[in-house]
């Protein structure tokens, strides 16, 4: 077979021609593959990139003012930044022209590959990191990543809770409070947290590992408890949810009225709990209405406490 130089030159060189020689005129479908083990090889790696994995700390943080101790910082990764992260990475041995026509030709395809493996990836490297998680947000690293978008936001923790607490969960929300899905979570250092998720936070929370249940009270200038739903009142209003303050009013330990309080008299320390859930049920009922059975489950339900939480709201 003879080969015209001349012409296997222009097409090395041109694009248009370059994909008609390897039938990539197709467009890019976002179900599309890689269809074989270096392509698949090369998108994950380009996705650990673009989740920031290889690159140097003081590149994120150049000063350490930026992130003191006890602090949390939220981010939002400039998409155009990360591109040419990608690119210098994928610059290297371009010499010549045909390099440029090369990588023109073949980089969309990769370059949609690694938006997937940002997904794909987020999984195989938590490893003891997902105590971090509860069981709802550890089921969303398995969902599929045929959608995947390059929008990332997050936020880097610096505290001493990081170490001292290994349980310490944390979990984020984005628009009307739908979980986002976690893209990277890394100890940077014993104190230092990195999260990365897709999409736009809204919203983080952060609490202590909800090892045991116990039942308690909130302290504010005295002990007291605020309300849970026993019945289902709708969407949002499921069993166990909490009841606006508004709608019922925190039942109060021990008012300054010792007439009605619900501790035993002498300063005891000891709760009159017959009292107590009698008071319960009476304030369920002028509030909202709740008029079934008050037993031993529905107090259970309503002195359960859970582990402190704390939630970051990002405007």
């Amino acid at each position: 077979m003879k080969i015209d130089r001349a012409e296997m030159l222009d097409t090395l060189s041109n694009p248009d021609k370059l994909r008609n020689l390897l039938n990539h005129n197709q467009p890019l479908k976002a179900s599309s593959s890689p269809t074989d083990s270096t392509e698949q090889k090369l998108s994950d790696w380009l996705g650990r990139l673009k989740l920031l994995h290889g690159v140097p700390f003081n590149y994120l943080v150049p000063d350490m003012e930026m992130l003191p101790m006890e602090s949390i910082r939220f981010f939002h990764c400039d998409t155009t930044w990360l591109s040419y992260l990608a690119d210098g990475a994928l610059s290297i041995g371009r010499t010549a022209s045909s390099d440029y026509t090369h990588d023109e030709v073949h980089l969309p395809k990769l370059k949609l590959f690694a938006r997937k493996s940002l997904k794909s990836e987020r999984g195989k490297a938590l490893g003891h990191l997902s105590i971090h998680l509860n069981k709802k947000e550890s089921g969303l690293l398995n969902a599929e990543p045929n959608k995947a978008s390059e929008t990332i936001t997050g936020f880097l923790l610096r505290s001493g809770v990081v170490k001292d607490w290994e349980g310490m969960q944390v979990a984020a929300f984005g628009a009307n409070d739908v979980p986002c899905q976690l893209l990277r979570m890394d100890h940077l250092s014993p104190n230092v947290l990195l999260c990365m998720y897709e999409g736009i936070v809204n919203r983080i929370r952060i609490n202590e590992h909800p090892e045991v249940l116990h039942f308690g009270f909130e302290k504010l200038e005295t002990l007291q408890k605020s309300f849970r739903n026993l019945a289902n009142k709708g969407v949002g209003q499921e069993p166990g949810t909490q009841i606006d303050e508004k709608v019922i009013k925190p039942i109060v330990l021990n008012p300054r009225d010792e007439k009605l309080s619900y501790m035993r008299s002498g300063n005891t320390g000891i709760i009159r709990i017959n009292k107590l859930a009698a008071g319960m049920q009476n304030a369920l009922n002028k509030g909202v209405d709740y008029k079934d059975s008050f037993t031993a489950a529905e107090f259970a339900l309503e002195m359960v406490a859970g582990a402190e939480a704390v939630n970051f709201i990002i405007k």
